[in-house]
């Protein structure tokens, strides 16, 4: 299956090395730091902003009960309830390399998604896709990272570049990659803005480059701040006590694995997507200096959700399901053992 947004498809790792990418320099000054004090003071706010960039995470979600309906081929083809969906999400990113402003990471990530399926209808007799009561796939990914801090015109300037393979536990399937950079507009006291670009090294991509932007302002005589990253997200976050972090708002993001299908007429392999649009609170616990827990809960509505051969662009889906908005939650823990206070 697959995902869109009038875009391109992204994976798990695809959209972390994205965000790493831009990011990273939202929240200081490069003009006032040396490179090595700019470099650590960037991994720190990469790691706070993003629990999948930390060293090791863990997560668990559920999506409760919704009704679907689907179309293969431009026709009618199942209805039914996805009674749950479940996710297992694992992963790791070690530095390997560091020379002057160059630093090179390894990336994994594992994900295990289940659908619970009730009520069924089958209004076609594709064999192929008839649909089971429960369905697992497995997602893996690594990725090969390199960044390089840098300025321009006094201002701090992250590149990077990135080799990605994915598959699944029946073997790999795609290698793909991306450049990108960023570069802060404004930096005051309260405000900060920057903006970049991605370049995508994909033969399936639709748009083949595209522009990012983030904006965070802290209010006056407030705890409370604004975090507006485009195209991921839009929230209000105030700390809690002296460990913790409410955040209020919405994400956008999705999920995706590829589908082996085992009979005549048809490829063998398939990519599935799901672009998700998730509305409600985030809390962030700081366990130990080195431990953070993390706690996500509200409304998911799907926006897309797609069926496309391995390879072929986004736009050529052979399937399609519609899903009703439901309830979700998801619980992570991290674990950076190099952090320091």
């Amino acid at each position: 299956m697959n995902k869109k947004f009038k875009q391109k498809r992204t994976t798990n790792m695809t959209r972390l090395i994205i965000f790493i990418t831009f990011i990273s320099i939202s929240t200081f000054s490069f003009s006032q730091k040396k490179n090595n004090e700019f470099k650590k003071e960037a991994d720190s706010i990469i790691r706070a902003e993003f629990p999948r960039a930390r060293t090791f995470n863990i997560e668990y979600e559920n999506a409760f009960a919704r009704d679907f309906d689907s179309k293969l081929f431009d026709e009618n083809f199942q209805t039914g309830t996805i009674e749950n969906q479940k996710r297992i999400n694992f992963s790791a990113n070690i530095p390997f390399y560091k020379y002057k402003k160059w630093t090179f990471t390894a990336s994994a990530n594992y994900a295990y998604h289940q659908f619970d399926f009730k009520n069924i209808e089958n209004v076609s007799t594709t064999a192929a896709f008839n649909q089971n009561e429960t369905a697992d796939f497995h997602q893996i990914s690594g990725a090969i990272s390199t960044t390089l801090f840098s300025s321009l015109f006094k201002k701090p300037l992250i590149y990077n570049a990135s080799l990605i393979i994915d598959g699944n536990e029946k073997g790999l399937e795609r290698i793909k990659g991306l450049i990108g950079a960023s570069i802060i507009l404004k930096r005051t006291a309260n405000t900060t803005i920057t903006t970049g670009l991605i370049v995508f090294v994909d033969p399936t991509a639709q748009i083949p480059f595209f522009p990012t932007f983030s904006y965070n302002h802290k209010f006056k005589n407030s705890d409370w701040e604004f975090d507006f990253i485009l195209p991921q997200r839009i929230l209000f976050r105030k700390p809690i006590a002296t460990k913790g972090r409410l955040s209020v708002g919405a994400e956008f993001g999705g999920n995706g694995f590829y589908v082996n299908v085992d009979a005549p007429n048809f490829p063998s392999v398939f990519e599935y997507s799901q672009l998700e649009l998730k509305s409600g609170l985030t809390y962030e616990h700081k366990i130990t200096d080195n431990v953070i827990a993390t706690f996500k809960g509200g409304l998911v509505n799907y926006i897309s959700n797609r069926l496309t051969e391995k390879g072929e662009p986004n736009k050529d889906y052979i399937y399609e399901n519609d899903q009703d908005m439901t309830g979700y939650f998801n619980v992570g823990i991290s674990f950076n053992p190099f952090s320091k206070k």
